[in-house]
């Protein structure tokens, strides 16, 4: 499972904080109200507590992390599967001004950089001995939210051989989103075995609304 919890730490974790955020009680609440929730997921979901970590590409150093605890509220990390999960992290802002600077960072070839290298040192281990990044920006905004940045990640991992069967390759999708509703981004993380994982829009749509519930 270390693998799919990785995954889902470094994907939603990269968003840009060119200033400290103030944090709000009241903005706190609504962030707690708004992420990502067991009950928004079919049955058959487990789940793991979220572990945020630190960009290990020097290049990402000027990215903080939308899962930094001090500022942001995060789901656990819902799981299928060692490559199927779903999680997102909701930070409430001062002012949509501020949610727009932070968002802006995602337009920009680093980001793309950035999801590559985080990504390929996920699967550094030694059960993997090959893979491959692509990363696709996605323009799609969803229903409801103000802003939205998205990539789509293919990531295609070889495994190591044993004597008792030969090395499999497997093709993985994930799609990492951050949305702006008003002052609040909302990142999201699902992966999924050669698709999009199927439950993600409905995923979405919850916190998106529970978010535009809240008048921000």
């Amino acid at each position: 499972m270390r693998t799919a919890i990785v995954l889902a730490a470094v994907t939603v974790a990269l968003t840009a904080a060119p200033a400290a955020a103030k944090v709000n009680k009241a903005d706190v609440a609504i962030q707690k109200q708004a992420v990502l929730r067991k009950t928004d997921l079919p049955a058959g979901w487990k789940s793991s507590p979220a572990q945020p970590v630190s960009p290990s590409d020097p290049s990402c150093a000027r990215l903080k992390l939308l899962t930094d605890p001090a500022t942001a509220t995060s789901s656990p990390v819902f799981w299928k599967s060692d490559v199927v999960q779903a999680n997102n992290s909701v930070v409430v802002l001062a002012s949509a001004k501020q949610a727009m600077g932070w968002l802006a960072p995602y337009r920009e070839p680093d980001a793309i950089a950035c999801l590559e290298a985080e990504m390929k040192d996920a699967f550094a281990e030694p059960r993997f001995q090959g893979t491959r990044v692509y990363v696709t920006p996605v323009d799609d905004t969803p229903r409801g939210a103000d802003d939205a940045v998205g990539f789509e990640v293919e990531i295609t991992a070889t495994t190591t051989p044993s004597a008792q069967q030969p090395a499999p390759t497997l093709v993985i999708v994930s799609d990492v989103l951050v949305v702006r509703v008003g002052r609040a981004l909302s990142g999201f993380t699902f992966s999924n075995l050669a698709d999009p994982l199927p439950e993600q829009g409905l995923l979405i749509d919850a916190v998106i609304g529970r978010l535009q519930d809240a008048g921000i």
